[in-house]
């Protein structure tokens, strides 16, 4: 699944990527402490949609736009002049139309506002998302009939919705690896992703249904992603 989502950036893979990572209606979480590098990969998943012709709308709800938008240039320079993918350094900047950036006060943010502001983007067709990734979203502000809402607006809209959600060092977790606290959101999501930082690397880690649960991880140099058969 995680090579299938990263295809269009792995240095490793020359597969077709016609198509779409997750089918419409699918929520898809990336888990982490601060600092381990959600965003980045966050970003990373971003840009392998841009490749596929996807539209991204990117909300934060902590940075402000320009802060975002460097990230997104940084990736572009990184995979361009790392991996010489000749994709992003024929493109660059020509991909960035195909993303929106939209800003939150974390004090001030609710699911009611975020749909609202989004079909007030696809009514008065400004923009118009297919996938839509919110970063350092807390669910445990979040009603079960907000969620519930807002599964169907991503259904009746066929959006894909990614979320990064902020783990703690120290608190309790289950099996998986997810803290105890957030068990209780898990069944919302089609797929979780779960950033691990163990020695040199940061390993990304499918949550369930992984079967080389080290196949991928983060260069702690550049926070790109990179398969065991890339080093």
């Amino acid at each position: 699944m995680l090579k299938n989502i990263f295809n269009t950036i792995l240095p490793d893979t020359s597969e077709n990527v016609e198509g779409q990572a997750l089918p419409p209606g699918t929520f898809g979480a990336i888990f982490a402490r601060a600092g381990v590098g959600k965003t980045a990969l966050l970003v990373q998943l971003a840009v392998a949609e841009m490749l596929r012709g996807k539209n991204i709308l990117h909300i934060s709800t902590q940075d402000p736009v320009d802060k975002v938008d460097l990230w997104y240039r940084e990736v572009f320079q990184r995979l361009s002049q790392e991996r010489k993918h000749t994709g992003i350094s024929r493109t660059g900047d020509n991909l960035l139309h195909q993303r929106f950036i939209m800003t939150f006060e974390t004090e001030t943010f609710s699911v009611e506002k975020l749909q609202k502001r989004v079909n007030e983007l696809i009514s008065q067709e400004i923009f118009i998302p297919t996938v839509i990734l919110i970063d350092d979203f807390n669910f445990e502000k979040v009603s079960e009939e907000a969620l519930s809402g807002l599964k169907s607006f991503v259904n009746e809209n066929n959006l894909v919705f990614w979320f990064t959600v902020r783990t703690h060092r120290d608190e309790p977790v289950e099996e998986n690896r997810i803290p105890v606290r957030l068990v209780p959101v898990t069944g919302w999501f089609d797929l979780m992703i779960r950033l691990e930082p163990i020695n040199e690397r940061i390993f990304v880690r499918q949550v369930a249904g992984e079967n080389d649960k080290d196949a991928f991880f983060l260069d702690p140099s550049t926070l790109l992603i990179r398969s065991e058969k890339t080093g």
